[in-house]
C-alpha cells in the first residue's frame, strides 16, 4: 500500500492512503477550478500532483527516512510526456511542479536547479507503481478562456488560479486529515440578501435625518448608485468628489450588486493604507456584523482578552479569531478587506502561501478603495490582472477614487479584439463634483519652513501635508521651537504624523485629532500623505506641498469635508528645495501647469475637467518616455516574450513584483498606548511588554504572534537599520526580530524614531 501522509501509529492503520489523496484533492480542485469552468483541468492537476509519492524513496520518508525526496516533479514530466505539445501539459506541468516549491521560471539564463526544464530534464523517481492503482487521464476538449488583450497573460494567469485551486485543496484535504477539528472551523457562507437588510437597517438609523448641508447631496447620491446596482457584471469606476461618502455608497452597491448577480460569492476590499483599512474595517464590521467581515493586512491583531465574569464571550471571540486567522490563508469569508499590497502582490506571486487565496477571487465584486493610488510602476500589470478577472473569472470591478487614474488608456493600447469599457456609475460626475466644491484654492509658490510655520502658528486648526517624512518633521520642529510651542514638553495641540510612527502610535494621534476637531479645540498637525486617502478629518485650512493634482485634490478632501464652511483654503506651496528628480517631478510640474493654467481661466483647479486633463498630460509623458513608467519593471514584457512559447518566468516576476521597497528593515518599538498611560498600566505590564514575552519564550514562532508585532513595527532604509544596529541599539531577542534598545532616547513620541546621524537624516526620501 501507498500513502501520502503518516501519522504517529506504527501498523499505519491510520495513515492517509496515496490514492485517497490524490482523488479528493482531484475533486476538491475541480470544485474550485468550476467557478472559472476549468474543473476538467483542475481535477487533472489534483489527481497528478503527488505522483511522485508512489516512489519507494518518498514512502521510506514517511517511515523516519531524511532523505530529502522531489515527489511534485514527477506528475508534471508525465503529462509532458503523455500530451507532447499540448499546451495546458506545460500549464499544468508548472503547477504541479511548483505546488511545494512555487510557481517555476520555465527556464533560466542561469541554469537553475528550480528551473522547470531542469527539474523536468533530471533523472525520475521509480514511481512505476503508481500505474498498478491509476492511469494518466486523457485531454479534455474543455476550454473556456475568452480571448483578452493579451494571450500570454491570460495563459500565465490561468498557470496561477489553477496553481492556487491545486495548494488550496492540498492544504485543506492535509488538514481535514491531520486536524479535523481545525478544518471544521473553515467557511463562512455569504447571505448577500440577509447582509443586504443590515446594511438598509444601519443606512436608515444612521442617515435617516440629515445633520449637515452636503447629506443631502450625499443621500441623492447614494439613490443613484444603488439604483445602477442592477447593471450587468464588469470592469466600473465609481468617480466622486472626497466627503461624498463613497465608502457605504460602494458597500451597498457592491451588496445589492451581489444579491443581483446569484453566481457572485464574496466582496473584496483593495485599499491603499492600513490607517484606512482599520477605519473601513470596523465600519463594515458596525454595518454587517463581525462574524463575515477579515480584516487582513500587516497590523492586524486576531487576539481576545479573557475576562473570567466573560467566559462564554470569550469563548465564542477565540472561535471567531481561530476562524479569521485560518481564512487569512484562503479568503473564505463574505467580505475581505485588505491592503493593495497584499491583493497585487499576491496575484503576482509565484509562491504557495501567497498564492493560495487568489482563486477565492473568481466571481467576486472587488472594489477599489482610492483607487487612484494604484496609478505608478504597477499600474499597467495591476490593471491587465483586473481585466482579466472581469473577463474570464466572473469578477465585478469598481475602481472608487475621486481622481480617476487613465485605466481605459492602459487596457485598449493591448491585443484585446474588442475594446474594454469602464462604465462610470454616476451619470452626472460633473454635477456631484460641483456640488461638492468646498474649498477654493491658491498656488503660494516657494515657501520657506519658517514662513510656513509663522502661518500656520496663526491658525487655531490646520493640517499640512509635505512629500517626505524628512520634511515633515523637519516642519514640525520649526513649528515646535517656535513662540507658541516653545517648551520641549508644551506641545498640546500640534501633532505629526509619519511612517517613522509605528502605526499604535499613528492611531493614537489621529484619535485625538479628531477629538479636538469636533470639539474645535486648536489642532494643527504636520503630516506625509498617508492623511490623503480616505483618513475622515475635517480641516478648515489645508497647506500642501506640490505633487500630482490627484494628491493635492485628496489633500482637499480633508479641507471642510462636511461643508460646515462656506469655502475652507488649500494652499499649494512649493519647498526652496523643490521636486525630487523622477516620478514625483513630473507629476508636480505637470500639477503646478493645471495649477496656473486653470486659475488663469477662473476655472476650480481640481474639477473633473482638471483632473481629467491633468491625467490625459501624464499619458502623453508616459507614452512618449522610452520607458513605460506604468510598468517600471517591465512585468508586462516578461511574460509576453516568450509566451507564446509559454515560456514564462513566474519566480523571477515574484521576486520583481515589489509594491514597497525592499530595501528597508523592520525595527519594533517599545511603545506604550495613550489609553494605558491614562490607565497607569507599569512598563512591564503593557500589551508590547505581554507580547514580547511571550514572543521570548514562544517553543516556535507563530505567523500569529509575528503579525501582533506588526502595529509596533517601524520600517528604515538599511543603511540607517545597520547604523542603528553596529551601535548597539537593536537588540535581538529572536531571530531576525529586533526590538529599539534605548527607546526613551531613540523614540520621540512627537515624531517617532529619531534618525541615527545627521547623514542618515540627509539620506532620508521615503514618502510616507
Amino acid at each position: 500500500m501507498y500513502y501520502a501522509h503518516s501519522t504517529e501509529s506504527a501498523d499505519k492503520k491510520d495513515w492517509q492512503l496515496l490514492l485517497t489523496h490524490l482523488k479528493e484533492v482531484a475533486e476538491l480542485t475541480a470544485e474550485f477550478s468550476l467557478q472559472f469552468r476549468m474543473e476538467k483541468w483542475g481535477y487533472i492537476a489534483g489527481f497528478m500532483h503527488d505522483l511522485g509519492k508512489y516512489a519507494e524513496e518518498f514512502q521510506h520518508r514517511l517511515e523516519g527516512s531524511t532523505k530529502r525526496v522531489d515527489h511534485a516533479t514527477a506528475g508534471a514530466r508525465e503529462l509532458m510526456k503523455a500530451w507532447p505539445r499540448h499546451p495546458m501539459a506545460t500549464i499544468l506541468a508548472y503547477v504541479i511542479a511548483g505546488h511545494h516549491s512555487g510557481l517555476p521560471d520555465y527556464g533560466t539564463k542561469s541554469g537553475a536547479d528550480s528551473c522547470l526544464t531542469r527539474r523536468l530534464s533530471k533523472d525520475p523517481l521509480d514511481y512505476k507503481a503508481a500505474f498498478n492503482e491509476m492511469k494518466i487521464p486523457e485531454i479534455p476538449t474543455q476550454f473556456a478562456l475568452q480571448p483578452g488583450i493579451s494571450p500570454s497573460f491570460q495563459m500565465s494567469f490561468l498557470a496561477r488560479m489553477l496553481f492556487s485551486c491545486l495548494v488550496d485543496a492540498d492544504s485543506l484535504n492535509t488538514e481535514v486529515f491531520s486536524n479535523q477539528s481545525q478544518a471544521s472551523l473553515r467557511g463562512v457562507k455569504a447571505d448577500f440578501a440577509v447582509l443586504l437588510q443590515r446594511f438598509h437597517a444601519y443606512m436608515k438609523a444612521r442617515f435617516s435625518t440629515p445633520r449637515e448641508p452636503v447629506d443631502y447631496n450625499r443621500a441623492e447620491i447614494f439613490r443613484e448608485c444603488m439604483e445602477r446596482a442592477g447593471l450587468t457584471q464588469g470592469l466600473f469606476s465609481l468617480t466622486l468628489p472626497t466627503g461624498s461618502g463613497k465608502t457605504l455608497v460602494s458597500l451597498g452597491f457592491a451588496l445589492k450588486h451581489a444579491v443581483q448577480h446569484a453566481t457572485l460569492r464574496r466582496i473584496v476590499y483593495v485599499i491603499p493604507y492600513t490607517s484606512i483599512i482599520e477605519q473601513n474595517a470596523a465600519i463594515f464590521r458596525e454595518v454587517l456584523g463581525e462574524e463575515v467581515v477579515l480584516e487582513h493586512h500587516s497590523n492586524v491583531q486576531q487576539e481576545v482578552e479573557e475576562a473570567e465574569e466573560e467566559i462564554d464571550k470569550a469563548k465564542k471571540l477565540r472561535k471567531l479569531r481561530d476562524l479569521r486567522r485560518l481564512s487569512e490563508e484562503n479568503w473564505d469569508m463574505p467580505v475581505i478587506v485588505t491592503t493593495n499590497v497584499q491583493f497585487f502582490e499576491s496575484l503576482f506571486s509565484n509562491k504557495r502561501s501567497k498564492t493560495r487565496k487568489i482563486h477565492n477571487l473568481a466571481n467576486s465584486i472587488i472594489v477599489l478603495d482610492e483607487a487612484q493610488m494604484m496609478n505608478g510602476g504597477f499600474f499597467g500589470p495591476c490593471m491587465y490582472a483586473l481585466e482579466e478577472l472581469v473577463r474570464n473569472y466572473g469578477c465585478t470591478v469598481v475602481m472608487c477614487t475621486a481622481t480617476q487614474p487613465p485605466a481605459a488608456t492602459i487596457l485598449n493600447t493591448g491585443q484585446a479584439t474588442s475594446k474594454v469599457a469602464i462604465r462610470e456609475i454616476v451619470t452626472q460626475p460633473e454635477l456631484r463634483f460641483k456640488q461638492f466644491e468646498r474649498v477654493e484654492v491658491s498656488n503660494r509658490g516657494i515657501m520657506s519652513l519658517e514662513m510656513l510655520a509663522g502661518e500656520i502658528n496663526g491658525l487655531s486648526q490646520a493640517l499640512c501635508i509635505v512629500n517626505t517624512r524628512k520634511t515633515a518633521r523637519n516642519l514640525f520642529e520649526v513649528l515646535q521651537q517656535s513662540k507658541n510651542h516653545s517648551s520641549e514638553d508644551s506641545t498640546e495641540g500640534l501633532y505629526h504624523l509619519s511612517a517613522r510612527m509605528c502605526p499604535m502610535h499613528r492611531m493614537d494621534i489621529l484619535r485625538v485629532v479628531r477629538t479636538r476637531l469636533e470639539s474645535t479645540m486648536p489642532c494643527l498637525l504636520v503630516s506625509t500623505q498617508l492623511i490623503e486617502a480616505g483618513v475622515d478629518v475635517d480641516f478648515p485650512e489645508i497647506y500642501r506641498e506640490l505633487a500630482g493634482l490627484d494628491s493635492i485634490a485628496q489633500a482637499a478632501g480633508r479641507c471642510n469635508r462636511n461643508g460646515r464652511l462656506l469655502r475652507g483654503k488649500v494652499h499649494v506651496f512649493e519647498t526652496e528645495r523643490g521636486l525630487p528628480d523622477g516620478w514625483m517631478n513630473l507629476t508636480g510640474t505637470l500639477a503646478r501647469t493645471i495649477l496656473t493654467s486653470s486659475m488663469e481661466k477662473g476655472i476650480d483647479p481640481l474639477s473633473l475637467t482638471a483632473v481629467e486633463n491633468y491625467f490625459v498630460e501624464l499619458s502623453y509623458y508616459q507614452h512618449i518616455s522610452s520607458t513605460d513608467s506604468t510598468d517600471s519593471k517591465e512585468i508586462i514584457a516578461k511574460i509576453e516574450s516568450e509566451g507564446r512559447k509559454l515560456e514564462f518566468p513566474f519566480a523571477e516576476i515574484g521576486r520583481e513584483f515589489r509594491m514597497i521597497d525592499e530595501q528597508m528593515e523592520p525595527v519594533i518599538v517599545p511603545y506604550k498606548t495613550d489609553e494605558e498611560q491614562a490607565k497607569g498600566v507599569d512598563d512591564d505590564k503593557t500589551a508590547f511588554s505581554l507580547l514580547l514575552e511571550r514572543i521570548r519564550h514562544a517553543p516556535q514562532l507563530s505567523r500569529e504572534l509575528l503579525r501582533q508585532l506588526q502595529p509596533y513595527t517601524v520600517q528604515l532604509y538599511i543603511y540607517e537599520y545597520s547604523a542603528y544596529q553596529r551601535a548597539g541599539e537593536l537588540r535581538e531577542i529572536r531571530e531576525g526580530i529586533r526590538v529599539l534598545e534605548r527607546s526613551g532616547t531613540w523614540y520621540s513620541s512627537h515624531t517617532g524614531i529619531k534618525p541615527y546621524s545627521a547623514e542618515c537624516a540627509a539620506k532620508e526620501i521615503y514618502i510616507f
